[in-house]
């Protein structure tokens, strides 16, 4: 009853969800650094369990985008997982917060979850924001470039000479 009286409590729960999912965001940023090579043609043509339980048209799946590389997805039959999925130098990369990726027998097989995602951006599935599922190139490096990626000048002095005034002319 008092969160209906007040606009700042409904406000406040509002801005603590806000922060988790920016807070999930920036953890799918990591997680999409450490995304491993995957082979969705192995598992298409092999017709696994995880490309045969994807579901990316199934009305129950929900698919959420955290930010360019990562979504938070939940298959019908199941609860949601965070997953990074995305193209580095012309090859998938993924990883998946499951237990069917950190169990799985072949290092490049993906899981459900990825299949999902995969099968989503080839059937031009939507998003629960209503966007297109897109699966974006990453740079080619892993390190993380604080400047931007822009050439940074070096400072002055770094040359070894020396710069500025001399001392008796300060």
């Amino acid at each position: 009853m008092f969160a209906r009286e007040t606009e700042r409590s409904e406000g406040t729960v509002g801005n603590h969800l806000r922060r988790a999912e920016d807070k999930l965001a920036a953890a799918a940023d990591a997680f999409a650094a450490v995304a491993e090579p995957v082979d969705f043609l192995e598992e298409r043509d092999a017709r696994s369990t995880s490309w045969e339980r994807a579901a990316p048209l199934a009305p129950a799946t929900e698919i959420r985008q955290l930010n360019s590389h990562a979504w938070l997805l939940q298959l019908p039959d199941g609860s949601p997982h965070v997953t990074a999925l995305l193209r580095r130098q012309g090859s998938y990369q993924g990883w998946c917060d499951c237990n069917g990726w950190e169990y799985r027998d072949d290092p490049a097989s993906p899981c459900a979850h990825l299949c999902t995602l995969r099968q989503g951006a080839f059937a031009h599935v939507e998003t629960a924001e209503g966007e297109r599922l897109q699966v974006t190139e990453a740079s080619a490096t892993r390190e993380p470039v604080t400047d931007g990626g822009e050439f940074v000048k070096p400072a002055a002095g770094a040359d070894g000479r020396e710069f500025g005034r001399p001392e008796g002319q300060l």
